[in-house]
C-alpha cells in the first residue's frame, strides 16, 4: 500500500502536469484571429519556378517553412502582384546552434527589376532581380513565431513596392550549398488558417526543434558509388542525414525520422 503522504505527492504532481497540458492546449487553440496566418511546408518539392508555391493578395500573412537538404536546392514562391502594391517579406531561421553561422540569401525576381547578375540558379526569361544577401548580419534579432511562439533568428525584413503588374518570384537558398532550415514570411494582415498539411502547428513546432534536424549546416558532398553488398543506395547515403522525403506528421514522427536517418548513415559507412 502506498503511504498517504506519497499518494498526496503523486496526486499533486499529476494535477500539475494536467494543468500544464490543459494550459498549453488552450494557448494553441485560442490563438487570436489577429495572429492567424497561413502556414506552408516545403520538403524539396518547390525547387524551381515551375514548382513554386503560388500566392496572390500580398497583404495576407503567410509563412513557408523549408528545409534545404542535399542536394541543397532553392525554395521558390510565385506571387501575383499589381503595380504599386507593397510586398512585405521576411527571411529567418530557427534559433538553433547548428544554424548560428548560416546566412541564406533571398532574391525577388520579376518585371521592372534590374537585370539579374550572379544568380546561382536559372531564372525565367525576361525577369529582373533584386538580391538580398544576409552575410553581413552578425547579431540577428530573435523573434517568436506568432502562432506557436517558437524562437527564430530574423535575418531580413524588406518592404518593396511592386514596379509593374505581373508575376514575381521569391527564391531563398544557401550560398554555401549547406543543409539549412529557413522560413519566408510575406504579408501581415490576418488570414484564414490555410495550409498544405493537416497539422501545421505541430509541424511548425517540430521544425524549430534541434533534435528533429540531424546534420544541419553540414556541406552537401557527392555521394560515393555503392559497392556490392553495401545494403544502401547512393541516393540513400546522400539523403541519410536529412528528414524523410515528405512532410513530418508531428513531433513523434520527427523523432522516428531522426532515428531512421541515424540508422541510414550507419549503413552508409564503408565496411559495414
Amino acid at each position: 500500500m502506498i503511504p498517504r503522504t506519497r499518494r498526496a505527492t503523486l496526486r499533486g504532481r499529476i494535477e500539475r502536469l494536467a494543468l500544464v497540458a490543459i494550459t498549453l492546449a488552450a494557448l494553441l487553440a485560442s490563438a487570436s484571429p489577429a495572429r492567424a496566418r497561413q502556414m506552408f511546408f516545403d520538403y524539396g518539392d518547390h525547387s524551381s519556378a515551375e514548382e513554386a508555391f503560388e500566392f496572390s493578395e500580398l497583404h495576407l500573412s503567410r509563412v513557408v517553412y523549408s528545409e534545404l537538404g542535399c542536394p541543397s536546392r532553392p525554395v521558390w514562391l510565385k506571387l501575383g502582384a499589381t503595380q504599386g502594391e507593397t510586398l512585405r517579406v521576411q527571411l529567418g531561421m530557427p534559433e538553433m546552434d547548428a544554424l548560428r553561422r548560416e546566412r541564406p540569401s533571398l532574391a525577388l525576381l520579376g518585371p521592372g527589376l534590374p537585370r539579374p547578375a550572379g544568380l546561382p540558379f536559372a531564372a525565367p526569361a525576361g525577369l529582373g532581380a533584386r538580391i538580398f544577401a544576409t552575410r553581413s548580419v552578425h547579431d540577428a534579432e530573435v523573434v517568436r513565431e506568432p502562432v506557436t511562439g517558437a524562437r527564430s533568428w530574423l535575418l531580413l525584413e524588406q518592404r518593396i513596392e511592386v514596379p509593374e503588374t505581373g508575376s514575381y518570384h521569391l527564391v531563398a537558398w544557401s550560398p554555401e550549398a549547406r543543409r539549412v532550415r529557413l522560413w519566408i514570411a510575406i504579408g501581415e494582415a490576418p488570414s484564414e488558417e490555410l495550409s498544405n498539411v493537416d497539422d501545421p502547428v505541430e509541424r511548425a513546432m517540430a521544425f524549430h526543434q534541434p533534435w528533429t534536424a540531424p546534420d544541419l549546416s553540414a556541406p552537401c558532398t557527392r555521394a560515393r558509388r555503392p559497392a556490392p553488398g553495401d545494403g544502401a543506395s547512393a541516393a540513400a547515403c546522400a539523403h541519410a542525414a536529412g528528414p524523410a522525403h515528405g512532410a513530418l506528421p508531428g513531433l513523434a514522427a520527427a523523432a522516428l525520422a531522426a532515428a531512421a536517418a541515424r540508422r541510414a548513415r550507419r549503413r552508409c559507412v564503408p565496411g559495414r
